[in-house]
């Protein structure tokens, strides 16, 4: 009987630092859908001016559509991007991944 406020206290300790982990771990997936977009630089990289299509399910659909885009701008240089979104400090869009193969 003399253990049981110790016990209480480190059994307190370990349900608070497993619903802390709990959480933590909850807040780091992503939430963010996986879908590609696709950036047809219709005047080349270096001008920052581009085609963009967003909602791809996989990157083979993306691939198809700006390979598309890219003949009707005289084959113009294309990228595919994964979880793409607008980056307002850069003023630009940012992806996980950008693909092109």
């Amino acid at each position: 009987m003399k253990n049981s406020p110790a016990l209480i206290l480190v059994t307190l300790i370990f349900i608070a630092l497993g619903t802390s982990l709990y959480l933590i771990n909850r807040s780091e997936k992503s939430h963010i859908p996986e879908t590609w977009s696709s950036f047809v630089y219709t005047n080349g990289y270096d001008s920052g001016r581009y085609k963009k299509q967003d909602g791809f399910i996989n990157y083979e659909a993306c691939r198809e559509h700006a390979l598309e885009t890219s003949v009707k701008f005289d084959h113009a240089p294309w990228e595919c991007g994964l979880r793409c979104r607008f980056d307002s400090s850069r003023q630009g869009f940012q992806c996980e991944t950008m693909t092109r193969e």
